[in-house]
């Protein structure tokens, strides 16, 4: 045994100076062309060693390296793929002899790295191998096969891993560049510093980390701590105390800063395959004008058995925010959920869940949502019971009314399909409710389709003040914007990016004095179109039919519409609507309109449309024309009459027309109203752009049945009429001068005629050889003269 011993000890001390021998004697830096040849060869890539290289006998075994630099090849922009300044790693040899790992500090300082993608798709990193090696692998995969299948026939003691010991590992100055310039973006990655204490299993070493990230949305920095334990049989992984500390400002902040603090600890073991992660600490802080505030979130411990059942018995989430995000108001949110999930038969269950929001400044009050059971079948049937939302809110944008709102319905999503359904959807907004169902399918065009139908909604509890001066100044700003607004076209390239099938019903609409009654719409998106086919409205006793669509047509909005209106009750419409009460009676109403652009002006001035138009048993106000004759009746006359006390209207069995629409005018070609005791004609413009009208109207009085009729009851003389005006302002005048000028040439052709008929008489009297008398020519004269009387 002592002759072992002795043989031993002088092997061990042949090896140890052997060592020193070769350490002493042989340079590595007379190896770099070798070491930066095999590296091209292997790796097809140039390396430079800039630095020297050199060896460390005491008090370990070590290897250090002074700069290294390996390249990209041509193909790349960026000429370094791998640059590390110093590095440096040790081994104790002693221990060895042992079957014990025992490491020295593992240093390495100002590493950096590029992965590029260049344009062509390629990355730096693709080809990193020897050009022969494909083939070499095959062949030696194929050789490994048959090796493997051949029983192994000798032995070797394994090194004890369970006294493996590492004396720490130093990385600073680490860099790290993703750089694509296929999509011109990049981002970079500085490792500050990375740092583990000594480390044996069944030791505790302490691992710190810091690390900024920045790219072209954000800028990070992050920090981690926490202590190690793995125990010498391999078989229990501890990280305790884990704190990971971050602040984060990103473009999706607007300037806002956001400052985290997380802290847990996970524990694996491998026999039991059971994970375990402590409770849950999550504190976000934001500072900034964008969002400021804080956001809690704490869980308890998650149980992961047999790599499979997942329990978290609570998690819950606190916050105060406040911020321009949030239109300056202030959101507090209260949230409380679970969550038990069975990874190999595929379910998750969730019994628990409650959000409750309170939210104070412009708006304020209470937006609490919840659900009875959320349930996971193969991890792709998700399906939510009895999902409410619930709101209370004032708004004061629209006054003081609160808004209670709520929404119930059952929810469903399959992943495999991607479709969610809202099924027995049920929402209402204090009055105001919208039932029914809706899917959505995820595709590359949005698949959404709906059937729902409402009660009749009055909206005038929600719109805006305008009695007050903020109102009013808004109500100034807007108008003072307002040509701007008005040219601009509405983007509707979404059209192109939905598929939208559904029909809509709702008892009725009241807006400020507009009421309408029950509406129903079929509405189709489909490839850049919209089309409603139809739109059914019970308007005022009537009913208004529309048949349009609206196309993105490459960016030129394109439009067409047909509109079939029928019994109308044209009065309480135009008082409802623009409070003008010029016309009353039954309108019907049919138009054509087709166009390119749907700003307000280019509406205006591109939209082409005919049309035509009948009213019955209706009055024209602003102008009594009965008494206006009456009026031209008495002037001719010589004498007067009393000014009409009573609402200037003009009474009339029928008013029709038809029209066209060009360049923002509408032009009446023929416009025709028929009462007891005159008929109008005439035509006219109304300019959609100035919103005025300019209306040459003639008017031709009628004699009653009962009455005689006479030249001096203007029996046949067109009376000229013109309308002019605004629409909301429109001004009716007679042409009186050129009713007295017919009247005029009227009163001649009838003195003519008289005097005619007179000598034709006498002319007949004397042929004959009957006497006349001075007398009978006096009489005679006298009859003409009463006549012209008459007429005067």
């Amino acid at each position: 045994m002592k002759l072992f011993l002795k043989f031993a000890a002088g092997l061990l001390s042949l090896l140890i100076l052997a060592v020193i021998v070769v350490i002493m004697v042989i340079d590595p830096n007379d190896y770099k062309q070798q070491i930066q040849d095999q590296v091209k060869q292997q790796t097809n890539r140039d390396l430079v060693i800039t630095g020297d290289l050199g060896w460390s006998l005491y008090p370990l075994l070590g290897f250090k390296s002074g700069e290294l630099t390996l390249s990209n090849t041509a193909d790349f922009e960026e000429k370094t793929l791998l640059n590390v300044k110093e590095a440096s790693v040790s081994i104790d040899l002693l221990p060895l002899f042992s079957s014990e790992l025992q490491i020295g500090e593992i240093i390495l300082d100002g590493v950096e790295f590029n992965f590029i993608t260049n344009k062509d798709g390629q990355t730096n990193l693709d080809n990193l191998q020897a050009e022969n090696e494909t083939e070499a692998t095959a062949e030696t995969t194929t050789e490994e096969s048959v090796k493997e299948e051949e029983p192994a026939t000798t032995t070797s003691e394994k090194v004890d891993l369970s006294k493996f010991v590492l004396s720490g590992i130093n990385i600073s100055n680490a860099e790290i560049n993703i750089i694509d310039h296929q999509t011109s973006a990049s981002q970079q990655i500085t490792l500050k510093s990375l740092l583990l204490n000594e480390f044996a299993l069944g030791k505790k070493a302490h691992f710190s980390l810091t690390t900024a990230l920045k790219n072209d949305q954000l800028q990070a920095d992050v920090s981690v701590e926490s202590d190690i334990f793995v125990d010498t049989q391999l078989t229990t992984i501890d990280l305790t105390n884990l704190t990971i500390e971050s602040k984060i400002l990103a473009d999706a902040l607007s300037g806002s800063t956001l400052n985290t603090t997380f802290t847990s600890g996970v524990k694996y073991q491998l026999e039991d395959k059971q994970l375990d992660i402590k409770a849950i600490t999550l504190n976000n802080s934001f500072s900034g004008e964008f969002l400021d505030g804080t956001v809690y979130v704490n869980s308890s411990d998650i149980n992961i058995q047999n790599l499979n059942q997942v329990s978290l018995g609570k998690l819950t989430l606190t916050s105060s925010l406040t911020g321009s995000a949030l239109q300056n108001n202030k959101l507090e949110t209260n949230l409380e959920s679970n969550l038990a999930m069975n990874i190999e038969k595929q379910t998750a269950t969730i019994d628990t869940f409650e959000v409750k929001n309170k939210v104070s400044g412009d708006a304020q009050g209470d937006i609490n949502i919840s659900f009875k059971e959320l349930t996971v079948t193969d991890f792709k049937n998700i399906l939510i019971k009895q999902f409410e939302m619930a709101s209370q809110l004032t708004l004061s944008a629209i006054g003081d009314e609160q808004i209670v709102g709520t929404v119930n319905s059952d929810i469903s999503y399959d992943l495999a399909q991607q479709k969610l359904n809202l099924t027995s959807l049920k929402t209402k907004i204090n009055d105001i409710q919208l039932d029914g169902q809706i899917s959505v399918v995820q595709k590359a065009i949005p698949e959404i389709r709906y059937s729902l139908q409402g009660n009749v909604w009055d909206l005038n509890p929600y719109l805006a003040d305008t009695g007050s001066e903020k109102q009013d100044q808004e109500q100034v700003e807007t108008a003072d914007n307002s040509a701007s607004e008005s040219s601009a076209e509405p983007d509707l390239s979404i059209l192109k990016e939905l598929d939208i099938k559904g029909d809509l019903t709702i008892a009725g609409l009241v807006y400020e004095d507009i009421n309408v009654g029950k509406i129903t719409n079929n509405l189709t998106v489909n490839n850049g179109r919209a089309m409603v086919k139809p739109l059914t409205v019970n308007l005022y006793d009537g009913t208004v039919n529309v048949n349009g669509w609206v196309d993105e047509s490459a960016a030129k909005n394109q439009y067409q519409a047909t509109i079939n209106a029928s019994n109308i009750v044209l009065m309480q419409l135009l008082k409802d609507l623009a409070q003008v009460d010029l016309l009353s009676g039954t309108a019907n109403l049919n138009v054509t309109a087709n166009g390119q652009g749907l700003a307000a002006d280019k509406l205006k001035q591109g939209v082409n449309a005919t049309g035509d138009f009948k009213i019955v048993n209706g009055e024209l106000y602003g102008i009594n024309i009965p008494y206006e004759i009456r009026v031209i009746k008495a002037k001719i006359k010589g004498e007067t009459i009393e000014p009409d006390k009573l609402v200037k209207k003009t009474d009339f069995a029928s008013l029709t027309g038809d029209f066209t629409v060009k360049e923002g005018v509408a032009t009446n070609q023929k416009l025709t109203m028929l009462s007891p005791v005159i008929r109008l004609d005439g035509n006219g413009a109304a300019n959609l752009i100035q919103e005025s009208i300019d209306y040459k109207l003639g008017i031709t009085p009628l004699s009653k049945e009962d009455e005689s009729t006479s030249y001096a009851d203007l029996s046949g003389i067109s009376i000229p009429l013109r309308i002019k005006g605004t629409f909301d302002q429109p001004s009716f005048t007679l042409d009186t001068e050129g009713a007295l000028k017919a009247q005029v040439e009227a009163a001649k052709q009838a003195v003519q005629d008289k005097a005619k008929q007179v000598l034709d008489d006498k002319a007949k009297d004397i042929l004959s050889g009957k006497k006349i008398s001075k007398d009978d020519l006096k009489d005679e004269a006298k009859e003409l003269g009463e006549t012209l009387k008459g007429l005067f």
